[in-house]
């Protein structure tokens, strides 16, 4: 049978992030860093869409998929029962959301500590157990399932297309280049393989990859109401470990970082203004459409 995409094919994993940033105390002489985190969480929501609207759009896709895998499956007389709608999102707080520490930049946060990572195993640990992203079918209609499945390219409800202009936007990737390429920033960072070899005992010789390395098996998630084995708690404390070294041994180029982005955002916020305007259009449109469904 026909396996949908799980976690690398949930948007969620892409556009989501973790919980706001708390950093350094304001001084007259410096930006407050702290209100500029402030700032890009609040831009990141905006163009990553808040819960409702994130519920809302997986929503309007669970009846666009699974309700286009039924019709296709009804129209070769064959059975099928769609899978349940479990939304991915439903142990998600609002303070989960925001610029958060999964994407490997300078401006990562320095305080949720991989929060992220853990949220998104948690979520599709229940998702499996829920049987909302496996679609089964007796073993003689599987081929035809699989045809109808093809027509969404076998991807799942929570897979879903955000609104027009959130991938473009999302990656910020304008807005933090001249900043992670700036020479104080650099400079900032130059101490960084060092710092976490000699201070925390990890070799990184490519961050990104030292961060995004598995360190936790959602088979050992927890059930509702039970306590974590302890395999799942050796992951956990392996994930903290690793985000704390990365916050300390990045903390004086995300100071840097952050500085520069004090001027930058409501700039970028001005240039994109028409584009911001058109994603949150999109936002509120899913929103709105997701009502009807009752």
């Amino acid at each position: 049978m026909n396996r949908v995409k799980k976690a690398a094919g949930l948007l969620a994993a892409v556009l989501l992030s973790a919980a706001p940033i708390s950093c350094g105390a304001q001084s007259e002489a410096a930006p407050d860093l702290a209100a500029t985190a402030a700032q890009l969480d609040k831009l990141a929501i905006e163009i990553g869409g808040n819960l409702d609207e994130r519920k809302a759009v997986e929503l309007l896709n669970y009846h666009r998929v699974e309700g286009g895998v039924a019709d296709c499956m009804q129209a070769a007389k064959r059975p099928y029962v769609p899978v349940p709608y479990v939304s991915f999102f439903d142990i998600f707080s609002p303070k989960d959301l925001g610029y958060g520490d999964s994407r490997a930049t300078i401006v990562d946060s320095l305080t949720s500590h991989g929060r992220r990572l853990v949220l998104n195993q948690l979520a599709i640990a229940r998702l499996e157990r829920a049987g909302a992203i496996q679609r089964r079918a007796a073993k003689a209609d599987v081929p035809v399932l699989n045809k109808c499945a093809a027509a969404f390219q076998n991807r799942g409800y929570h897979d879903f297309e955000p609104p027009a202009g959130v991938m473009e936007l999302g990656d910020f990737s304008d807005l933090l280049a001249p900043v992670q390429g700036d020479p104080s920033v650099v400079a900032a960072m130059a101490g960084y393989q060092n710092c976490m070899k000699q201070r925390h005992g990890f070799t990184v010789p490519d961050r990104s990859d030292f961060l995004l390395t598995p360190r936790l098996d959602r088979r050992f998630a927890p059930l509702p109401g039970k306590p974590a084995t302890l395999k799942w708690r050796t992951g956990l404390l392996a994930i903290d470990k690793a985000y704390k070294a990365d916050a300390d041994c990045r903390r004086p180029a995300y100071e840097a970082a952050m500085t520069l982005l004090a001027d930058r955002i409501p700039e970028w916020r001005a240039d994109n203004r028409d584009k911001l305007f058109a994603v949150r259009a999109g936002w509120r449109k899913a929103v709105t459409e997701a009502k009807k469904l009752g």
